[in-house]
């Protein structure tokens, strides 16, 4: 950006420089060449000038921006897999027996994270320096999907149901999944990964809008 402050600065220096001597010189043999020169150094200045201008042009498209991420929270959120082992002891007694068995259930969990892009919820603002996404912190966006379930008992006593022990276990992994959910969307790998999922739509979306040239860095505040 300095760059092409600097060179539009000379170039209009030069441009008056030629001017003048343009306007003193129409008696001069070489006035045609400085006319040619002229017509090149005003042309460099406009194409320098409209080249700055893509430098600022997204600041045009903040608004425009918003609306297209608005209300896209599952389209945007980041997809987070996890694997888990659940170990369950499970003691019993009747009628003088006493049984006891050990369930390894192993799981995965498919956790959707992401940001509330509700309109009143955040905010996209932006100058020459960089464009600033305010908004709250990444949360899950979707409940917990549950699947690749499988187990094993090493050793199962007398009075042990093994199905009716699977089947009261998986009912009790949806909660244990939201709680471990929570937990994850504060990870701050699990932030820096909604942050770029993000940050590569609002980069993508101001990069194709008419006359931007390049689109600043974007950072991210939270409330």
């Amino acid at each position: 950006m300095k760059k092409l402050a600097t060179a539009i600065a000379i170039t209009a220096a030069l441009a008056a420089a030629a001017t003048h001597q343009y306007l003193h010189a129409s008696t001069d043999p070489q006035q045609s060449d400085l006319q040619s020169k002229l017509h090149v150094m005003e042309k460099t200045l406009s194409e320098t000038r409209q080249d700055l201008l893509g430098y600022t042009t997204f600041t045009q498209y903040l608004e425009v921006t918003k609306k297209a991420i608005s209300g896209r929270t599952k389209f945007l959120a980041a997809r987070i897999d996890r694997n888990y082992v659940h170990v369950e002891h499970i003691n019993r007694s009747a009628l003088g027996i006493k049984s006891d068995a050990t369930i390894i259930l192993n799981y995965a969990v498919e956790y959707s994270v992401g940001y509330d892009l509700s309109p009143e919820s955040f905010s996209v603002s932006g100058d020459a320096t960089g464009i600033t996404v305010t908004l709250k912190k990444p949360e899950l966006v979707a409940s917990p999907a549950i699947g690749a379930i499988s187990h094993e008992i090493p050793g199962k006593g007398l009075l042990i149901d093994e199905k009716e022990l699977v089947i009261a276990l998986q009912q009790q992994l949806t909660t244990a999944a939201e709680k471990q959910g929570h937990a994850i969307s504060m990870e701050e790998a699990v932030i820096a990964l909604c942050e770029r999922k993000l940050g590569e739509f609002l980069r993508d979306f101001l990069a194709k809008q008419p006359n931007v040239r390049a689109v600043p860095m974007i950072t991210f505040a939270y409330r």
